[in-house]
């Protein structure tokens, strides 16, 4: 980590399923052995580097949290202690962990989140002890947590964690990353809805949400919108009084640690006993967990593809298939390995001969000495996932081409794929693209694979492992900045002493308000929306005053604001600064705007109008609207998800338009003006001492933003906002404006 980004906490908190280390006990002792996995291997890499930088906070070793694996009554502090970690074992009784993670985590959500929902089981029972489990984890880490702590939570099997100690420590900082992929909503949904709706509000507990693509990011922004309604707006999630943000944080690897292990003398040594093997053959090899998502039999499906059509390669080429044990122990699995065994022999029984066999299968974990040796000397790396959330084997593969040049064959399902796309690009169900890309890639010139290789490296030097932490430690601090700054809070009566001093002594005012949802109450037709006695007295007394210059600042058309206010000394602003009247003059409009745009864009509306029940349409002189503010919640936000996707492929490449929303409302204009602009214009005109400014909506936003600092901003609702202050419902206004109009 250098200067400019160092790490501004005194501890990192991790709370993850399994410790980095198994707690083994033997004969009364315990010992510490290192867990595999991406994960610990990106943390012990991560702590020694921090530990060995001085221009960071870290002077704590990293705290991880996760679940003790032995039942020893003897295991001690002095037992866990290690040189990268203090561990904080959590206990978690065996009937439930069992219906947690035997149940809930690999019989649903694994499932289901990597598209295999036929697999996925729901059980009421599994969900109860999900909850309990995370609520044990919340208890042993409420025990441990101090000020000034980042709390970094890790994958499927804590989604509640984040929500649960939020409750306990509103305060704290935490960030969640989840290690596989986020499904699309219409997979998501499949889910019972009282457990999808658990668990997003438990990640929202988040400050900031990692994932390793894009996609995976926007399919959960998009399963938040149609599961609670909250506005997303550029990766921001306005969850009730706080804003929390999703994003991608493709994870790394310690790129020099494996390519510098190439040359390493161990490694030599290994090199040279694979070579006793194959000979002058060329290797393809493959590495994998067992399990249905690491699409192992469609693999070998395309090997024998590949097979059958070149002969040409026959005792020309091996295929090292390793696939590294896991949950061997649950049926679904054993008959798995016995399937991949059965066709290994299958193919070897149909292409071997006495000097060569096709296919070395290996069942077994591999050190990391070998794992390097069989990277550097592979031909090819076969990695071919049905589904996978990145896929670290990837990058491990193109770090260890060092001096031999292979080539890379990798799953478009793959996390990774986003980012390696020099490799060869393969649909995994498609045996006949398989064997093709094995074809090109044995073939692949020498100056070709380098040129992709040094490609993918060079990205992979660049954001390796510590990139990717570092990269989510900056955003978190960013998004902690943004959510003081439109943090809510409430007009006390102080604040609005202080409000009514600086208005009594001003002597040039203006007064920008929204109108729906700000003097007036939303209704489920906007044309009932009519401003009631009261309010449009107080208006009139508000304009009266020869000190007040009073805006009505609205996206409603013109005709329905000079109705309503054309006979008050008032300065009216429609369909969100497109149009602008000053007292005594007429409407003005400055732009100069194309509207052929509407030709395409209305039909896609009326669609939607005739498709949901309770939606229509708006159609105003410089944009189109669609409202729903009628429509059950879920079905509007599902439908609403797909007009945004419907729209932004047909105008998403004109510069010129913009989408906007508002309450229950999509608005789609030209780009050129907004509200904060128009406000800017006004107050270069009239330079005022003294700003007030109301509204409840996103369009307001754009006010707030380029508002002085000494202006007094509110935002009419509970929202996070660029305002200064809230009031907690549009009841409140009339109050509000009211209490400073009779200071004298």
């Amino acid at each position: 980590m250098n200067e400019q980004n160092q790490f501004h906490y005194s501890r990192i908190v991790i709370a993850a399923y399994r410790l980095p280390f198994k707690i083994v006990s033997k004969k009364d002792k315990v010992s510490l052995v290192q867990n595999s996995g991406g994960l610990v291997s990106a943390m012990l890499a991560l702590s020694q580097k921090m530990k060995n930088n001085p221009d960071n906070n870290l002077k704590h070793k990293i705290v991880w949290a996760g679940i003790k694996e032995v039942s020893s009554e003897k295991l001690s502090d002095k037992n866990l202690e290690n040189s990268e970690f203090d561990l904080c074992p959590v206990s978690i009784p065996e009937n439930i962990n069992n219906k947690y993670y035997g149940g809930f985590c690999n019989n649903l959500i694994w499932p289901l989140f990597h598209y295999f929902p036929s697999l996925s089981v729901n059980d009421n029972s599994y969900f109860d002890a999900y909850q309990k489990a995370n609520e044990l984890f919340c208890d042993e880490l409420i025990k441990i947590i101090k000020p000034n702590d980042f709390i970094w939570i890790h994958d499927y099997q804590l989604f509640l964690l984040p929500y649960m100690i939020r409750k306990k420590i509103p305060e704290a900082v935490i960030g969640f990353f989840l290690h596989i992929p986020f499904p699309s909503f219409e997979i998501f949904r499949i889910m019972p809805r009282k457990w999808r709706k658990e668990i997003i509000n438990g990640v929202l507990g988040s400050d900031l949400i990692g994932f390793h693509t894009n996609d995976y990011t926007q399919h959960f922004l998009k399963s938040v919108k149609c599961t609670t309604g909250f506005e997303c707006r550029h990766n921001i999630i306005y969850a009730q009084d706080r804003i929390v943000k999703a994003d991608a944080f493709p994870i790394g690897i310690d790129f020099d640690k494996f390519h510098d292990a190439c040359g390493l003398p161990v490694i030599n040594l290994q090199k040279l006993k694979i070579q006793k093997h194959i000979a002058d053959k060329k290797m393809v090899f493959s590495i994998d967990r067992l399990d249905y998502s690491k699409g192992l039999l469609e693999r070998l499906n395309g090997i024998e593809l590949f097979l059958e059509l070149h002969t040409e390669w026959h005792e020309r080429v091996i295929f090292n298939l390793v696939v590294v044990p896991s949950r061997d122990t649950i049926s679904r699995y054993k008959e798995m390995k016995i399937e991949i065994e059965a066709t290994v022999g299958r193919i070897n029984g149909k292409y071997s001969n006495l000097s060569w066999r096709p296919v070395i299968y290996q069942y077994k974990s591999l050190k990391f000495n070998e794992l390097v040796a069989l990277y550097n000397m592979s031909d090819v790396g076969l990695i071919t996932p049905l589904r996978d959330g990145m896929n670290l084997v990837a990058k491990e593969y193109i770090a260890c081409q060092k001096d031999n040049n292979g080539m890379l064959i990798l799953s478009e399902m793959a996390g990774a794929s986003s980012e390696l796309n020099e490799a060869l690009i393969i649909n995994p169900t498609d045996k006949n693209e398989m064997a093709d890309a094995i074809f090109n890639a044995l073939e692949m010139g020498d100056d070709e694979k380098k040129y992709r290789i040094q490609k993918m490296q060079n990205r992979l030097k660049k954001y390796n492992i510590f990139t990717w932490a570092n990269d989510f430690f900056n955003q978190a601090n960013t998004i902690v900045k943004e959510q003081y700054i439109m943090k809510v809070k409430y007009i006390n009566s102080l604040i609005l002493q202080n409000i009514q001093e600086k208005y009594k002594d001003a002597n040039n005012r203006v007064l920008f308000l929204d109108y729906d949802g700000t003097l007036v109450p939303f209704t489920n037709n906007p044309e009932n929306a009519t401003i009631d006695i009261p309010t449009f007295d107080l208006i009139k007394l508000l304009c009266d005053d020869e000190k007040n210059t009073v805006v009505i600042i609205s996206g409603r058309e013109k005709e329905f604001l000079e109705t309503i206010f054309g006979n008050l000394k008032i300065t009216l602003v429609a369909e969100h600064g497109y149009f602008i009247k000053i007292p005594g003059q007429k409407w003005m409009n400055e732009l100069e705007l194309d509207f052929m745009w509407k030709v395409s864009v209305l039909p896609i509306l009326i669609g939607y109008e005739d498709r949901c029940n309770g939606s229509f349409v708006e159609i105003k002189h410089a944009s189109l609207a669609w409202h729903y503010r009628d429509v059950e919640t879920e079905f509007a936000n599902v439908r609403l998800a797909e007009l945004k996707d419907e729209l932004i492929g047909i105008i998403g490449n004109k510069e010129n338009l913009i989408i906007t929303e508002g309450h229950k409302v999509l608005e789609i204009k030209n780009k050129g003006y907004d509200k904060g602009q128009t406000v800017k214009k006004i107050l270069n005109t009239l330079e005022p001492d003294f700003i007030i400014a109301m509204g409840d909506d996103n369009t307001d936003e754009d006010i707030f933003k380029v508002l002085p600092v000494s202006a007094v901003s509110i935002k009419v609702g509970s929202e996070p906002s660029f305002s200064k202050y809230n009031l907690r419902s549009q009841k409140d206004v009339w109050s509000f404006l009211k209490s400073i109009n009779y200071i004298k």
